[in-house]
């Protein structure tokens, strides 16, 4: 057990200090956590005498948001680090004909336990080092010292057990099985949304914390009230601690019980037979309009992407940017003006980037025979595009109607919107795959665990760059239609037609020249 765990720590410092990113990653993390260290350390050491002198309902209530807070945080990082890489280990089939299972998922949570105890060593000790430093004594130090260690313990050990019951749901459910790629978009949509209610929305801090305080989680804070002799309840302390304490082992037995039903415990395989005359729908929209080495192009990149959605996992990206408006809708319960249009943006950049951004590279270790196969580079490329370009215009044109009728949008900018969003969404697949030839990758990155060849950065460094040129003037005349930022002497249906034709017209020229230096770049691409 003692050599695995030493062995996955070690490989998390060489993936960190291998790569350019991993140092970056170290240092920004180093950074941030020294800073939320020096402001723990602060509110300890001003408002930990003050907690002191608090009434009863008070001392409860900062303890329990202490609590609640420190376990919802690691539990939810372990969850996902669980999920994605932590919860298996590497080369399973080798280790685990020579170790017993036992030892190997013992090792993997000691590993993870490390990890989660390095990341919060310093922020524990700025919050000790304030509390006995300021005018709530020692013994609250020694209190929060103890029960900070316990509670970070715990969540890594619920934390690491919620993985492996993810796991082994996704690998037994037939419907994950064959719906993966819409679980996982709802699901990585979902998540950060609901961290951000977690920690932006006072309403929903204040019901979560209601709900603590009526709980058995406010019962360690019977030992911090008779620490201080403010009349907190023995029965409840010593439950709370014994709890605690108790539940160490317990959750640890339980990890060991689940790494065994999901290790052992053959994935569920979706039937994937194969019928010659089955009309799919993709079958009914480009049959007989495109030829058939495009439509093939087009319905492999699709039926990849619902197999294995982790390889298009990255064009998720964009709507990350809607979190600030997401916010707004949360906190103020409207929808703000300008979501619709930035809704529409977001998707377009999703799709175009989804299947064409690494053209070449993302065909792995089949180009050779892409390159080889009876179709040209223009049908190569314009089922990339097409694969991007329908589902996209679908969605863009749902999301950006949805909100701009939600917003209360007039028709006129909502219709200016809903065409620059088009225009952006008909135009991002070209442009990408012309980012795509231009900055190709074909080394694999590990994500989630598995080995996945994505865009480069370059690619997706020109690829935003070029979309944004093209968005800015409908972007910028939408704006200022739906927001009086100031007066204008003239129809701000002029200004919208204006900026409308602008865009336009940099979206096409980009997305010819994209196409036809990819279509060419594919046509005549020799591999060394």
């Amino acid at each position: 057990m003692r050599l695995i765990a030493q062995t996955e720590l070690r490989r998390t410092w060489r993936k960190l200090m291998g790569t350019a990113r991993g140092t970056l990653m170290l240092l920004g993390g180093g950074l941030g956590i020294v800073i939320y260290s020096l402001a723990i350390g602060v509110m300890a050491f001003f408002f930990g005498g003050a907690l002191t002198g608090s009434d009863t309902q008070t001392v409860r209530l900062a303890t329990t948001a202490g609590i609640v807070g420190l376990l919802g945080l690691v539990g939810f990082f372990t969850l996902q680090h669980t999920v994605k890489s932590a919860g298996e280990p590497d080369a399973a089939d080798g280790l685990l004909t020579t170790v017993p299972y036992e030892d190997a998922a013992a090792g993997l949570l000691a590993a993870e336990i490390g990890r989660v105890l390095l990341a919060l060593t310093i922020p524990i000790l700025a919050l000790v080092g304030g509390l006995a430093v300021g005018d709530a004594g020692v013994l609250v130090a020694v209190v929060a010292l103890v029960g900070s260690v316990a509670v970070t313990l715990l969540g890594t050990v619920l934390g690491f057990s919620l993985g492996l019951v993810t796991k082994l749901v996704a690998n037994r459910s037939a419907f994950i099985a064959r719906h993966r790629a819409s679980v996982g978009a709802a699901v990585s949509l979902v998540l950060p949304l609901g961290w951000v209610a977690m920690t932006t929305v006072p309403t929903v801090q204040f019901r979560v914390l209601q709900l603590a305080t009526q709980s058995p989680l406010s019962w360690p804070a019977d030992v911090v009230l008779l620490v201080l002799g403010a009349g907190g309840d023995p029965v409840a302390a010593t439950v709370a601690t014994v709890g605690i304490l108790s539940a160490l082992p317990v959750g640890v037995v339980a990890c060991l019980w689940l790494a065994a039903r999901a290790w052992y415990v053959d994935p569920v395989q979706p039937d994937y037979e194969f019928d010659a005359d089955k009309q799919t729908l993709s079958d009914r929209l480009l049959r007989g309009r495109v030829s058939t080495a495009t439509r093939v192009v087009a319905q492999k990149s699709w039926l990849r992407a619902k197999r294995a959605p982790i390889s298009v996992q990255f064009a998720i990206m964009p709507f990350f940017f809607l979190v600030y408006h997401l916010q707004i809708v949360i906190l103020e319960r409207v929808v703000p003006p300008t979501l619709p249009l930035s809704a529409g943006l977001a998707s377009a950049a999703a799709f175009g980037a989804a299947f064409s951004l690494n053209p070449l590279g993302g065909e792995e270790g089949v180009l050779p025979l892409t390159l080889t196969a009876n179709v040209s580079g223009r049908a190569f490329v314009t089922g990339l595009v097409l694969a991007g370009a329908l589902p996209g215009v679908v969605v863009t044109t749902l999301l950006v109607v949805g909100l701009g009728v939600a917003a209360g949008t007039p028709p006129v900018t909502l219709a200016a919107g809903l065409t620059v969003a088009l225009a952006a969404t008909l135009a991002a697949p070209a442009i990408a795959v012309g980012a795509g030839v231009v900055f190709p990758k074909f080394e694999s990155s590990s994500v989630q665990g598995h080995e996945v060849v994505v865009p480069s950065g370059w690619a997706f460094g020109l690829y935003f760059l070029v979309l944004g040129v093209a968005v800015a003037p409908g972007s910028l005349t939408y704006l200022l239609a739906v927001r009086d930022l100031f007066a204008l002497p003239f129809d701000k249906t002029w200004l919208l037609g204006g900026g409308l034709v602008v865009s336009i017209g940099i979206a096409s020229a980009g997305a010819v020249a994209g196409f036809l230096y990819a279509a060419n770049r594919v046509a005549t691409y020799r591999l060394d």
